[in-house]
């Protein structure tokens, strides 16, 4: 009890300081499998429009320089101005020539992949730092994938305590976490192919571990754009909100955990939790 109501108070004090200074910028977050145009164009709008100036960060893929191609092709083609900002180490999240870059965009993108490799290579490096500056100046955030899970401050690796990319685990501390990006405001958690690829048995979990935080499950082809607060569904699938405010836990069971499924257009204050339409 007391290492809880320690975390619970760590996490109030925190919340409060993001209050204090809320970030000017958009989060626009995909939960993968294809991007409709709807989310496109929030994303294009968000980072400025025609002559908004775009740093893609394809270090989650497998294929970056596939990945800087076809983007360099859809932003030209609605006249935004593109920027690589192709981080294979750790080293290049810190040269004064990608920094420089970096402080030029409007907006950042994230790719798909393995968020392990956002974690390995640019948390905690001077390029982070950049982008988290920016967006808090104003510039907008997004990614999918992968590109959605490093949003949070603590953010879900992919693997369970064994290691394994299995579902098949249940209840607290049953699947890995490590340091995310931060652009979501302490408290938050994300996951993604949230019911496509069956992964409630994650975010369960995870709440169980730290019922301080809201959990969102995005599902494809589908976002959670994320702005003063307030995050708002788009796309062709489901956002599910895991709120566990007035849970009651008790080992691996619980009850009382809140849960809303929200289609496009429908909104949830971050801060009250209160969903809208």
């Amino acid at each position: 009890m007391y290492r809880f109501l320690a975390g619970l108070a760590l996490f109030v004090a925190s919340a409060l300081a993001f209050a204090v200074a809320p970030p000017k910028g958009t989060l626009v977050i995909v939960g993968g499998g294809g991007m409709p145009r709807a989310i496109m164009e929030a994303f294009l709008s968000a980072s400025g429009g025609r002559g908004g100036v775009v740093g893609i960060i394809p270090t989650s893929t497998s294929e970056p320089d596939r990945a800087l191609k076809e983007w360099q092709a859809d932003l030209e083609k609605d006249g935004l101005v593109f920027v690589p900002l192709d981080v294979r180490s750790r080293e290049d999240a810190s040269r004064p020539e990608m920094l420089e870059k970096a402080r030029r965009c409007t907006g950042f993108w994230f790719s798909g992949g393995d968020q392990g490799r956002v974690g390995d290579q640019i948390v905690g490096t001077p390029l982070q730092q950049v982008v988290l500056d920016r967006f808090a100046a104003g510039a907008c955030v997004g990614g999918t994938s992968a590109g959605a899970a490093i949003m949070s401050k603590v953010m879900l690796t992919g693997v369970d305590r064994q290691g394994k990319e299995a579902l098949t685990e249940f209840g607290p501390g049953a699947y890995r976490t490590r340091e995310g990006m931060g652009f979501l405001p302490p408290g938050l958690m994300v996951d993604q192919h949230f019911l496509r690829r069956g992964r409630q048995n994650r975010l369960f979990s995870f709440i169980m571990e730290r019922p301080d935080h809201l959990g969102l499950g995005i599902d494809e082809a589908t976002a959670l754009v994320v702005k003063d607060g307030k995050a708002t569904v788009l796309g062709e699938r489901s956002v599910m909100v895991f709120d566990p405010a007035g849970m009651i836990l008790n080992g691996t069971s619980f009850r009382d955990l809140r849960i809303h499924v929200l289609r496009a257009g429908q909104s949830i204050d971050l801060t009250t939790r209160k969903v809208s339409q």
